[in-house]
């Protein structure tokens, strides 16, 4: 089937009956009020997800669905409380040798090589000659700058696609150099923190027809691996100054902001902060504009329920043009 005949999730309507290949992000057994058991879904593909319930077959479906695999599901769109929901009569695994990964895992909306050249340009901003050489160092491993490119920034919450890591860390930088200096702080600092605050997240993520964590992802987590990483290659480097080690490990272990939000530290230096609430910014707003995309009803008021925001978003825009001046 041509890919143009997908029955893409953004184009499901109430009422449509499917037929369709989709990714398996998630799946939850769960107990029926009058007893038994029914089974919720995630599925998708690059263009967005939908909930899917089976009330019918559930342990046969079940065993059809692999999260992170792909299945070939058959059912009726439906709408609930405002969104849209599939109920699955019949569901096939589809063997890995028949998927098209292209199908069913978003990109960057922008070339992953103009994000990467963006990337080193702000990286040869950078005056420090210590930071620089440590950004050098980093990014100029081939197997790291390929992973790079490629990885999401997570797996559900914001930048979930490919190349999310790298257009979430070009934001960031875009704004972080323009703040600084506005607040007359470090700019070199907070350049080498925005450029290296989510490095961990090559190990701690993989991205096929779904985004997943790795066995190290899970065990330890990207802000950990950062810093060890990091520290290690200060170690190989001469007369590396001990303060900015120390800053700029701080900066690292604190980027979270708050305990509740998984941050070893708080941020205690003005750099830290800024990093921080740049992070926070563009993950927050990257999450209320993905939010108001994924709805693929284009009449729909409100978005889906946005986990990383914890609200649903308002989809209509205000007028443009303003107001129209008097004849006369």
């Amino acid at each position: 089937m041509a890919t143009d005949e997908r029955a893409w999730v953004k184009d499901l309507r109430p009422g449509d009956e499917v037929e369709e290949q989709y990714a398996v992000c998630s799946k939850e057994l769960r107990h029926k009020r009058g007893g038994g058991r029914y089974l919720t879904l995630q599925l998708g593909d690059r263009t967005g997800r939908v909930t899917a319930l089976v009330w019918d077959n559930v342990e046969r479906v079940s065993e059809a669905c692999t999260v992170g695999g792909v299945v070939r599901v058959s059912g009726q769109v439906q709408r609930y409380n405002q969104s849209l929901q599939v109920v699955v009569q019949r569901a096939e695994t589809v063997g890995p040798e028949l998927v098209d990964e292209s199908l069913f895992l978003r990109s960057s909306g922008t070339d992953p090589e103009l994000l990467w050249s963006q990337l080193m340009a702000a990286l040869e901003e950078v005056k420090d000659p210590h930071l620089r050489q440590l950004l050098f160092r980093v990014f100029s491993d081939p197997e790291l700058a390929a992973t790079f490119k490629q990885v999401p920034a997570g797996r559900t919450m914001h930048h979930a696609y490919k190349a999310g890591l790298l257009e979430h860390t070009v934001s960031m930088a875009r704004l972080g150099r323009a703040l600084a200096s506005h607040y007359s702080l470090d700019q070199d600092m907070v350049a080498a923190g925005v450029l290296l605050h989510d490095l961990g997240k090559v190990w701690e993520l993989e991205a096929k027809v779904s985004v997943d964590y790795t066995d190290d992802g899970r065990l330890l987590g990207h802000l950990p691996m950062t810093v060890l990483f990091i520290d290690r290659q200060i170690d190989q480097l001469e007369s590396f100054p001990a303060e900015t080690r120390r800053q700029l490990l701080h900066l690292l272990l604190a980027h979270h902001g708050e305990y509740e939000y998984g941050s070893p530290r708080r941020p205690k230096t003005p750099e830290a902060l800024l990093v921080y609430f740049l992070d926070l910014l563009d993950s927050r707003m990257a999450g209320m504009l993905e939010a108001i995309a994924e709805e693929p009803d284009p009449e729909a008021a409100w978005s889906p329920y946005s986990k990383i925001l914890d609200r649903f978003v308002y989809r209509r825009r205000p007028p443009t043009g303003g107001r129209k001046k008097k004849e006369g």
